[in-house]
C-alpha cells in the first residue's frame, strides 16, 4: 500500500473504535501507530507502563493510548487495557492484501481421494495427497504439501511452503507460518552393528484448536502415540519440538527454543528465547522459564526459573550478587592471608617464640 492510499483515521474515530475516553482534541489525522521514541505527527502511540507514561509529554505523536490521564499537550485515549486497545488500532492499519479465492488453483495438485471443502483455498503449486481432508474456509498457501490422511480443520491458515506429513491432525483456527514442517521423523537412533540406525517413528502429530506456529519451526512425529500441542498455545519462529513432546494449553514458546523427546509442558507454561529442555523432563503448570535457561530436571508448577542448569529466579539473583562481589572478596582474602602471615612471623620471631 503506497503512502497516498494509506488508511487515515481521526483521533475521534480511533477513540470510538477502541471504546476509549477521549481527552483533548479529536481532529488530528492518524495513519499509523509507533512507539513513543519514534512517533511522528501522523502517529498514535501508547504507554503500557508507568515509565512510558512519564515520556508522553515529550513525544511528537498526534495522540496516545494510556491507562490514565497525564499532563501533556497531545490528546489521550484513556482505556482500561492499553494492550487490547493497541491490538484493535493496529488491525485498522493492516495492509489490504488480496483475499484468498475459494477453490483449487490450476497449478495445484489434489490427488484422488482427498476431501477439500468448497470454501477452502488451495494456492499455487500446493500438493494435497490422497486421503487428506481440508476444512471449511481453510487457506493452504503456495507450495504447501499436505501428506496422506492428514486432517486440517476449519478456518486455518497454512502459509507458503509448509510441509505437513502423513497422518497428522490440525485443529480449527490454527496458523502455521511459512516453511515450517509438521510430522517429520523424530531424532531417534540405536547403535547396531557399528552404526546408528534410525528408529521407525510410527506415531503422529496432533495440534489442537487455536494454535499458532511461527516460521521455520519443526514439530516431529512421535515414535509411538502422538506429539501434542495443546489448544491456544503460541509458538515463535525457529522452534524445535521433538518426538512425543506434550505441550499443554495456552503455552507461550519464544524463538529458538528446543524441546527434546518426550518433554512435557503443563498448561500456561512460558519459555523465553533459546530455552533448552532435556528429554523426559516435566515442567509444571504456569511455570515461567527465563531466556537461555537449561531445564535438566522436573520443575514444579508456578515457578520462575533461570540459568543453566535452571534454578529459582530469586536464588539466581542472590548468586549473581555474590559473584559481583567476588573480586572485592578476593582482595580482602589476600589482605587477611597477608595479615595472618605477618602475625605468625611476628610470633615466631618474638623472644620465647
Amino acid at each position: 500500500m503506497t503512502k497516498d492510499t494509506q488508511k487515515k483515521y481521526t483521533v475521534t474515530q480511533l477513540a470510538e473504535i477502541t471504546g476509549a475516553r477521549l481527552v483533548g482534541s479529536g481532529s488530528a489525522q492518524i495513519s499509523r501507530a509507533a512507539p513513543i521514541d519514534s512517533a511522528q505527527k501522523d502517529c498514535i502511540t501508547f504507554a503500557v507502563n508507568e515509565k512510558l507514561l512519564e515520556n508522553i509529554a515529550d513525544c511528537n505523536a498526534a495522540a496516545a493510548i494510556v491507562s490514565k490521564e497525564v499532563k501533556t499537550s497531545i490528546p489521550l485515549l484513556v482505556v482500561d487495557n492499553v494492550e487490547k486497545a493497541l491490538i484493535t488500532v493496529l488491525k485498522q492499519f493492516m495492509p489490504e492484501l488480496t483475499p484468498p479465492v475459494p477453490g483449487i488453483h490450476k497449478t495445484a495438485v489434489a490427488e484422488e481421494g482427498t476431501s477439500i471443502d468448497k470454501t477452502a483455498s488451495i494456492g499455487p503449486l500446493a500438493c494435497i495427497k490422497k486421503g487428506a481432508k481440508i476444512g471449511l474456509q481453510t487457506v493452504i498457501g503456495a507450495g504447501c504439501k499436505i501428506g496422506e490422511n492428514s486432517v486440517i480443520g476449519a478456518d486455518c491458515r497454512i502459509e507458503d511452503n509448509v510441509v505437513i506429513y502423513h497422518n497428522c491432525t490440525i485443529g480449527n483456527n490454527c496458523v502455521i507460518a511459512a516453511n515450517s514442517t509438521i510430522g517429520a521423523t523424530g531424532f531417534g537412533y540405536y547403535f547396531i552393528d557399528g552404526r546408528h540406525k534410525l528408529i521407525p517413528h510410527t506415531g503422529t502429530v496432533v495440534i489442537e484448536d487455536c494454535v499458532e506456529i511461527g516460521a521455520n519451526c519443526c514439530v516431529d512425529r512421535a515414535k509411538f502415540g502422538h506429539t501434542l500441542i495443546g489448544a491456544g498455545t503460541k509458538v515463535d519462529n525457529l522452534v524445535q519440538i521433538a518426538h512425543n513432546v506434550i505441550i499443554g494449553k495456552c503455552c507461550l514458546i519464544a524463538g529458538q527454543v528446543g524441546l527434546a523427546g518426550s518433554a512435557k509442558l503443563g498448561n500456561g507454561v512460558v519459555l523465553a528465547g533459546q530455552v533448552g529442555v532435556k528429554d523426559h523432563v516435566t515442567i509444571g503448570d504456569m511455570t515461567q522459564v527465563g531466556a537461555q535457561a537449561g531445564i535438566v530436571k522436573n520443575i514444579e508448577p508456578n515457578q520462575k526459573v533461570v540459568g543453566s542448569p535452571a534454578i529459582d529466579a530469586k536464588e539466581k539473583i542472590k548468586q549473581v550478587l555474590i559473584q559481583q562481589k567476588l573480586p572485592e572478596m578476593s582482595k580482602q582474602l589476600k589482605q587477611l592471608i597477608k595479615r595472618v602471615e605477618e602475625l605468625e612471623a611476628s610470633k615466631n620471631n618474638s623472644p620465647g617464640g
